[in-house]
This record gives structure tokens, sequence and C-alpha cells, in this order.
């Protein structure tokens, strides 16, 4: 592997397991010394430092080989519509989210899941998944596969923990939230968030062109506008 590969797998790496460590085994001891918001003002910091870095070695990863052209409609497509997804499912997940940090979750027992949590209970860690298997899938090189798949850990894993987290802060309370609720997203129940899908639009043609800047690949509709596609 090319040490700049490698430099991305380490960094990588300590970004996924700084968010792990601060989010369970630290979390208690962080908690009492600094307090709730303390505590969410260094877990902030941390995370936009190993971001930044992550950012600068996927930079500086070679852009090649990669096992397949993204020069596919068919392929294209497949990556708009996941991508899309991706984007609706996170705006969703800031509203009314019990999974988030510090969200009350008092009558959680008696809820009824709406909108996006009929789909699944973790929608930004699931549209983080799979706004990262689809680049995957569009540039499948290996400096993709190590910052992609990545975050596809911390999401899928980082969600499981979060389950755990949550039952014990309120056994009852999220033990029939899981229960009324699905992890996987349920394609089915995409449509449930209606008009909202609407509001996606603008943000995902934000998101596509600029991770078109990022990858040096043209995607979403910056694919068919570009000389790429001709």
């Amino acid at each position: 592997m090319p040490e700049t590969n490698f430099a991305l797998l380490v960094i990588v790496t300590g970004f996924v397991a700084s968010h792990f460590l601060l989010s369970h085994p630290l979390r208690r001891p962080l908690f009492q010394w600094f307090g709730p918001d303390g505590f969410a003002l260094l877990y902030a910091v941390i995370a936009f430092a190993g971001l930044t870095l992550v950012v600068i070695a996927y930079h500086n990863a070679p852009h090649v080989p990669v096992l397949w052209d993204a020069d596919n409609i068919t392929l294209q497509l497949a990556f708009d519509v996941l991508s899309f997804v991706a984007v609706g499912l996170f705006l969703a997940s800031f509203v009314d989210n019990p999974a988030l940090f510090g969200a009350n979750m008092t009558g959680l027992s008696t809820r009824a899941p709406q909108g996006v949590y009929l789909i699944t209970r973790h929608p930004m860690m699931m549209a983080i998944a799979l706004l990262c298997a689809a680049q995957i899938m569009l540039t499948p090189s290996p400096r993709n596969a190590i910052a992609c798949g990545g975050m596809i850990v911390l999401a899928l894993v980082g969600a499981r923990l979060q389950d755990s987290r949550k039952l014990a802060q309120s056994p009852r309370g999220w033990a029939l939230w899981v229960s009324r609720t699905r992890f996987w997203p349920n394609p089915l129940r995409l449509p449930v968030l209606g008009f909202a899908w609407g509001l996606a639009v603008p943000v995902w043609l934000v998101v596509t062109w600029v991770q078109m800047r990022t990858t040096t690949t043209p995607c979403g509709i910056w694919y068919f506008l570009s000389d790429y596609a001709a």
C-alpha cells in the first residue's frame, strides 16, 4: 500500500476510534470533569480536528487506481438515488430525534414513530452510511475504500452502540422505541417524508458539487452538465 494511503488509513482509524472512545468508555468521566456543555465542546473540537486531518490525508492520497470508470449512466443514476435518499434522511434526522446528543426522551415509551422514524430510528447514521457506500460504488479507489469504509463502520457500529447507550439511559423508553422502529431503513416507507424531499434538492445539489470537487469525479446533475458525459 502506498505510504499516503497508509497515512490515510491511520488517520481514518484514529478518527473512528476517537468517536467510539468519546461516546462510550470516556463519556462518563469526561462528563463528570467537564459537564455537559464542556463535553459537547470537547467532542466537537476533537471531531472537527479529526475530520480536517481525514480530508487532508484523503486529498494527499493517490486518486487512482479505480476498479471501474464512473462514466456510466446506470452507475451515475444509482449513485443519484442513493445520495439523494441519504441527504433526505440526514435533513429529517434533525427533527425530534431522540437519538441525538442531549435529546429529551421523556414520554418515549408512549410515542408512536412518525415521519423519518417510520423509515429508520437512525436516519443520520444511515444517511452517512448510504452516502459513503454510494461514493465507493461510483469511484472504487483505495482512498475511497479507506475513507468511506471507515465512515460506514463509524455510522453502523455507532448506531448499534447508540442503541446500547440509550437503552442504559432509558431502559423502558428506548426498548419500546426499538420495538416500534427499524434499524435498517425500509425503502417502502420513503414516501412518508412527502414534500420534505423537495427541501433535499438544493442541499443534494450542493453536496454533490462539493463531492465532485473533492473527488475530481463528476456526479449528480453535474455529471450530465460536464464534458465527462459528452
